[in-house]
């Protein structure tokens, strides 16, 4: 679309607050479909929230860790508490065991959610069921500055579909995080974490692409739009 081309020509509004110019101008060569999967930056995300409802509940912390060339960085891992004023009490509070408003040395969810643009910039994210985190975060944007993320995604539970002999309807719960990580052999260590489920995330999408690559998908866009396998 012609406005999309003279807003790259311009570049981003100078109404916006810089970490979010920042954000956008890293959109480059790195975020194209050809480019080959060692040279892509993969951010896996989790986040731990006062329940599912988009509308009503709020982002308790977020956790990301950074995955390429085939290795998971450890040395640039995302770990962030949020100080939550007032939230609701929801039954997922015994799942993650966070209560809203004990995160005394947390940041508040604006920053929060801030720090997480920062760090994961042109990165494609990925995460286990991962819109939910996203619309989760699109909501704190949305308030703040009225955007939204732009990265590519990748589900997990989606590419572990695209690789089993199983259809998801004839085994419910097939393609959940504990029964995969189990399938896998990933470890389940700090689970139900934000910092955690990122991590054995990161686990499984590399267990995960490299079945996809003996299959012989070798780029971004191979990932996002190709075939099942099964």
């Amino acid at each position: 679309m012609i406005f999309e081309w003279v807003a790259k020509l311009m570049g981003p509004s100078p109404d916006y607050p810089e970490f979010w110019r920042d954000y956008l101008l890293s959109f480059d060569e790195a975020s194209k479909k050809k480019t080959p999967i060692e040279k892509v930056c993969f951010v896996v995300l989790d986040t731990e929230t006062t329940g599912l409802d988009i509308k009503k509940d709020r982002i308790l912390s977020i956790g990301a860790v950074k995955v390429q060339n085939w290795q998971i960085d450890l040395s640039q891992r995302l770990d962030c508490y949020v100080q939550q004023s007032y939230s609701p009490v929801r039954e997922t509070v015994a799942v993650h065991g966070i209560l809203p408003g004990a995160n005394g040395n947390g940041v508040d969810e604006i920053e929060a959610v801030k720090h997480f643009v920062e760090y994961c910039h042109n990165s494609v994210l990925v995460g286990h069921h991962v819109a939910f985190d996203i619309t989760m975060i699109n909501q704190v944007l949305k308030g703040m500055i009225g955007q939204k993320l732009a990265n590519k995604r990748l589900d997990t539970a989606t590419l572990a579909s695209r690789v089993s002999e199983k259809k998801a309807y004839e085994q419910p719960g097939t393609f959940g995080l504990d029964t995969l990580c189990k399938l896998y052999n990933v470890p389940m260590s700090d689970r139900h974490t934000a910092a955690g489920d990122a991590f054995i995330t990161a686990m499984l999408l590399m267990k995960l692409l490299a079945r996809l690559k003996k299959r012989g998908v070798r780029t971004l866009g191979g990932l996002l739009n190709g075939p099942s396998f099964s």
